[in-house]
């Protein structure tokens, strides 16, 4: 009964074309699902070691977090990769740089410079575009940007990544296909004591489920060890 239903609500919707009348509040019912999930994971990961819920909201509450992991974790002297996904103007970039000054580090930074490749949200195409202008690191030459696309300039990167160091990932792409797209990436360079970052994790439809489908689909296990801002930045460590 359960199958013959479902059979034929599928060709009732296709022969009545029926999105023409519920399309409309398909991207409300997609944030309401997705959000419902949130929920449900917030709830079950609330009990880690870091984690601020609930708290008043303040964007520099991210930096007190990495601080806690990088001491929790030794990454301050440690020779690591630092992949940054969405560099903007270059602040949290800048951040890293200044705190890892291990000589063999090496930091890597991609981002189009030209603002989002499409519409997140209230921001529109084109919205923290740098306007082509790098960010300054003071000449440090252990830094790397990597302009354009993802799909433009990851494919290249990964085949001579130096695999050896710990790699520190931080997802700040914003939408849902930029992440997914640099998380499937990076899944076969990623190894146990792993450090990922997300910048806009409870945004349900974009960071979160870019999460959701990567560890489904990858059967990658990944531990919640830090969360701040009411879950705005949290931090995953590869098991």
């Amino acid at each position: 009964m359960k199958l013959f239903f479902i059979r034929y609500t599928k060709l009732l919707f296709i022969w009545l074309q029926l999105h023409r009348i519920f399309g409309w509040m398909g991207s409300f019912f997609a944030n309401m699902y997705y959000l419902t999930l949130f929920s449900k994971w917030a709830y079950q990961n609330r009990k880690v070691a870091y984690n601020d819920f609930p708290c008043k909201w303040d964007y520099q509450r991210r930096k007190k977090m990495y601080e806690w992991v990088i001491e929790q974790e030794r990454l301050e002297q440690e020779a690591i990769n630092y992949l940054e996904f969405g560099v903007a103007w270059g602040e949290s970039f800048n951040w890293w740089l200044q705190k890892n000054k291990h000589p063999q580090s090496t930091f890597y930074g991609f981002d189009t410079f030209d603002g989002l490749p499409e519409d997140w949200g209230p921001f529109k195409k084109g919205a923290f575009s740098s306007n082509q202008v790098l960010p300054d690191i003071s000449g440090d030459t252990r830094g790397l940007f990597l302009k354009g696309l993802f799909q433009q300039t990851i494919p290249g990167f990964v085949q001579q990544l130096d695999n050896t160091r710990r790699n520190v990932l931080m997802m700040d792409a914003d939408l849902f296909s930029a992440t997914l797209y640099a998380l499937t990436s990076l899944a076969p360079y990623l190894k146990k004591g792993d450090i990922i970052f997300f910048d806009e994790f409870v945004v349900p439809t974009h960071e979160f489920k870019a999460y959701q489908d990567f560890i489904q689909s990858y059967y990658c296990n990944l531990q919640l060890i830090a969360a701040a801002n009411n879950y705005y930045f949290v931090a995953f460590k590869v098991q």
